[in-house]
């Protein structure tokens, strides 16, 4: 790539102060791609991953995972959470086919040794592994499905597989928890100093406004958002965003990069 070429792609974000509610550990490859490009990324981490509360039945399942015909890992901290839970479990001979929601989870597990057989092409998300052809309810009928997950979150994966035929276990590897400190302690400086602030969970969304003052919300619903999912968004209108958040086309950094640059060419 000719110097001068290199120079305008790696200075495109030159100026932009950008603020990520990722968990820390999750935070340092985005905020390099975006320092690359003259960014001044700061992470928020609204999210802290934990142990399960209970973490039995996770151990209990991953034990003998082939009991199973099927498991559904359904992010990368469900992949850190498990291999916790059960450190040999890229080893074990009796592993079921594997399949996750998108292709950061199946790195995450490929990168541990374990292969994976079903990832979607596009939407990745449980509506798109739902759509998947090989989970298609012929070949569900009777399987039994164990969804290795956080604390919570949506059932939408774990019903769409029952109504598909199948049995369904779903076992917590991992919880989300809020900081107990505030906004401006964790930031360390306004809000009003940064232009854009990036969103890759709904959850993210809900652990800001909690630890914000009213006049901070107020400062965080008018602020530029780029979010990973139309879903995310429309968490974020619901929640009182003033302006449309900017949706990336996919949860990946790389994506949410080609984001941020999309926003810097058409602001105002």
């Amino acid at each position: 790539m000719p110097e001068n070429v290199r120079n305008v792609f790696s200075r495109s974000l030159a100026g932009v102060r950008v603020i990520l509610t990722r968990p820390k550990r999750q935070c340092d490859a985005l905020i390099a791609m975006l320092e690359q490009r003259g960014a001044d990324a700061r992470c928020l981490p609204v999210i802290e991953i934990e142990a399960p509360a209970d973490a039995a039945p996770a151990i209990a399942a991953l034990e003998h995972p082939g009991r199973f015909d099927l498991l559904v890992f359904t992010s990368a901290n469900a992949v850190g959470g498990a291999l916790l839970l059960k450190p040999d479990l890229p080893e074990l001979a009796d592993l079921p086919q594997v399949a996750t929601v998108g292709p950061a989870t199946r790195r995450a597990l490929e990168q541990a040794g374990v292969s994976v057989a079903i990832t979607p092409g596009e939407e990745f998300s449980s509506e798109g592994l739902l759509r998947h052809p090989r989970l298609d309810e012929s070949l569900l009928r009777g399987k039994r499905v164990l969804i290795v997950k956080g604390a919570g979150g949506r059932g939408l994966l774990a019903d769409g597989l029952k109504a598909a035929g199948a049995e369904v276990t779903q076992v917590d590897v991992y919880r989300r928890s809020r900081p107990e400190a505030g906004l401006s302690k964790l930031l360390g400086e306004p809000l009003t100093n940064f232009d854009l602030i990036v969103f890759s969970s709904g959850t993210a969304i809900e652990h800001l406004l909690d630890i914000s003052s009213k006049v901070e919300k107020r400062q965080i619903l008018r602020m530029p958002m780029v979010v990973s999912s139309g879903r995310i968004a429309r968490i974020a209108r619901e929640r009182g965003a003033q302006r449309p958040p900017l949706v990336a086309d996919g949860p990946e950094d790389q994506a949410l990069v080609r984001a941020v640059e999309s926003w810097q060419e058409n602001r105002p």
